[in-house]
This record gives C-alpha cells, sequence and structure tokens, in this order.
C-alpha cells in the first residue's frame, strides 16, 4: 500500500484519488476552504461523484510530508503557484493530472523542472471523462514520464478491471494534445448546436488533428503520440461528451449566449473550462511561431466576439482549396 497525497480537489483529482482508494492505496486530499472539507467529510459527495468514507481531507499542506507520491490536478492557471507553494517536496515523486497550457506559455513539464529543479514526475491524460470513470465504466489513459521507470510504476498502481493505462515517454506530444483538444471541443460544440451534421463535426476533428499535429512537431512532438489516447483519444471523447465542459462553452456559443453569461454559468457549478484561454495562449504562440492553425484562430475570434459562429463556419469552408496532406 502506498501513500499518495492529492492536490486538487476538483472532478478530476477526486475521481483518481478514488481509483487509488479503491485499489488499496491510502489517500488524503487537500483542500483549501473549512467550509468544503466539512461538508465533503459529511456529505461524501462532490459533482454526483461519490467518494469512498477511506479517503481523508486536510487543510495543513505541510501535512504533505509524510506521503510517498503527490498528485496534482489543480486548474493550469494555479499550476505554478502551486508548484511552487510545495518546494519543500522537490524529492518526492508526482502524477500530474492537470491539462491547458498555462498563463507564462509554457509546458507542466517546464515549470516542474524549473521550479523542482529534476524531472521526478509522469503526466496522465487521455480520454476520460471523470463523472464515467467515477462510475467504473472502462477506460484507458496514458501515463507519460521522460523516465519509463516512473510511468510504470504509476501504470502498476492505477490499473485495474475498469482503468486501463498505458505508457509513453514522448511528454511534450502528450501535454499539447492534452491542452489542445479542448480548442476543437468548444468548436465541436458549436457544430453541434447549430445542428451542421456529422459530416460536418468529422471534418472539423480531422482537420483539427493535423492542426494538433503541426502545433506537436514544431516543438519536437512525434507525429505517431497524436494517434494515441492523448491526441485522437481525447479529441473524440472531450468532442462528443455533454459531460464536457470545453464542449459546454461551444454548445452555448452555438446557441447564441455571450462568453461572459457561459463564464458565470461555469463559476456557479464551480467548473473551469481550460479551453477558453487555452485557444488564445495557442493562437499567440501559433501566430509567433508562424503555425498555420485556422481552427483554433476562428475560435479564438468568437470567443472573442469578433466575429459570430455562422460567420466563423463561413470562414473555414471558404479558406483557399489546397491538398490534405501539406
Amino acid at each position: 500500500m502506498y501513500r499518495f497525497f492529492t492536490i486538487g480537489s476538483g472532478s478530476w483529482g477526486l475521481v483518481l484519488s478514488k481509483i487509488l482508494c479503491e485499489n488499496g492505496h491510502k489517500v488524503k486530499v487537500f483542500l483549501r476552504s473549512e467550509e468544503k472539507l466539512r461538508r465533503l467529510e459529511s456529505e461524501r459527495i462532490e459533482k454526483n461523484i461519490e467518494i469512498p468514507k477511506e479517503i481523508e481531507f486536510t487543510l495543513d499542506l505541510e501535512s504533505s510530508k509524510d506521503y510517498d507520491f503527490i498528485i496534482i490536478a489543480v486548474p493550469s492557471f494555479a499550476f505554478s503557484q502551486t508548484l511552487k507553494s510545495i518546494d519543500f517536496l522537490k524529492n518526492k515523486l508526482f502524477l500530474i493530472g492537470t491539462k491547458g497550457l498555462t498563463p507564462e506559455l509554457k509546458f507542466k513539464s517546464e515549470i516542474f523542472e524549473e521550479i523542482m529543479g529534476n524531472r521526478n514526475f509522469a503526466i496522465i491524460s487521455g480520454p476520460n471523462i471523470a463523472i464515467e470513470l467515477s462510475r467504473k465504466k472502462p477506460a484507458s489513459s496514458v501515463i507519460v514520464s521522460y523516465n519509463y521507470e516512473i510511468a510504470k510504476l504509476f501504470q502498476e498502481i492505477l490499473f485495474n478491471d475498469y482503468f486501463r493505462p498505458y505508457i509513453w515517454d514522448d511528454v511534450i506530444g502528450v501535454e499539447i494534445g492534452g491542452s489542445l483538444k479542448n480548442i476543437y471541443a468548444i468548436a465541436s460544440g458549436i457544430v453541434d448546436a447549430l445542428n451542421l451534421g456529422l459530416n460536418a463535426k468529422s471534418s472539423l476533428l480531422t482537420r483539427a488533428l493535423s492542426e494538433m499535429v503541426r502545433f506537436g512537431v514544431a516543438f519536437g512532438a512525434r507525429k505517431r503520440t497524436f494517434s494515441g489516447l492523448s491526441g485522437i483519444g481525447d479529441l473524440i471523447t472531450t468532442s462528443f461528451s455533454k459531460d464536457s465542459r470545453n464542449y459546454f462553452v461551444g454548445y452555448m456559443l452555438g446557441l447564441g449566449y455571450k462568453l461572459s453569461y457561459i463564464k458565470e454559468e461555469l463559476k456557479e457549478k464551480n467548473m473551469v473550462a481550460e479551453g477558453i484561454d487555452t485557444t488564445i495562449l495557442v493562437n499567440e504562440i501559433s501566430k509567433n511561431k508562424n503555425i498555420d492553425m485556422p481552427i483554433a484562430k476562428i475560435v479564438k475570434k468568437i470567443l472573442l466576439e469578433e466575429i459570430d459562429v455562422k460567420e466563423g463556419i463561413g470562414l473555414l469552408v471558404k479558406r483557399p482549396l489546397k491538398k490534405e496532406f501539406e
């Protein structure tokens, strides 16, 4: 039995904690709110996720010193600050569940190395809708690390009869897949809200994958990675699931709601749609690096209310004709 300390009490952090607990490990989840701690200890449910009674909660970050492994599952905007607050844990092994680019325009692996001074981490990513996993519906994921031994350790710890992790070593590729798919989930929600059909949606996602590959290759990622769970796998799931927050953003945009209203809706549910900020950041990076990403560019213009959704679809369809593979 291992001891895990989870930082991040959203759906994904709680589901990872639940899997570990049900696999026989000791788990403690760090909370920043005493009110939430009392509520979770008494109700044992959050966002329809049932929390095993064996999982403990704490307001004491220092108590993480007594645990074998640290899980980070905070929103991307809080990733850097979270690591800085626990730099005293730099000799521990970390499993990172955070997806999305950080405001510093850096990958989480870069930030981890800068703050912790080592590569004692693995990242988990893939087609994992938290509520489905919490109900033990079968799923796979990929655990990536610069060190296969670290990845394999977490793989064996998380594996059970409904969750099958794979391992890989293309850290940047997996990070990019897990981040960029949120942009195209927003676009998919728009397509569905406008009732444009499966032809349009399939075309969108196929071209979206091309954009993800172009972006990844520009940073040294391998094309092959995007054909896997953290690429096309995560892209499909996030773009079709009604439980996807980013899909929800796109769907609401397609129905004509303003982004400000959608953000308020998410805030009321205590949810973060990573794709909103990721879209802005990726457009800034792709412009600087001259990476052709027309879908991401249109999604950004829609989010910033520079164009409406129907105009955005029209601009994509009317782009200059070209070969499929260039």
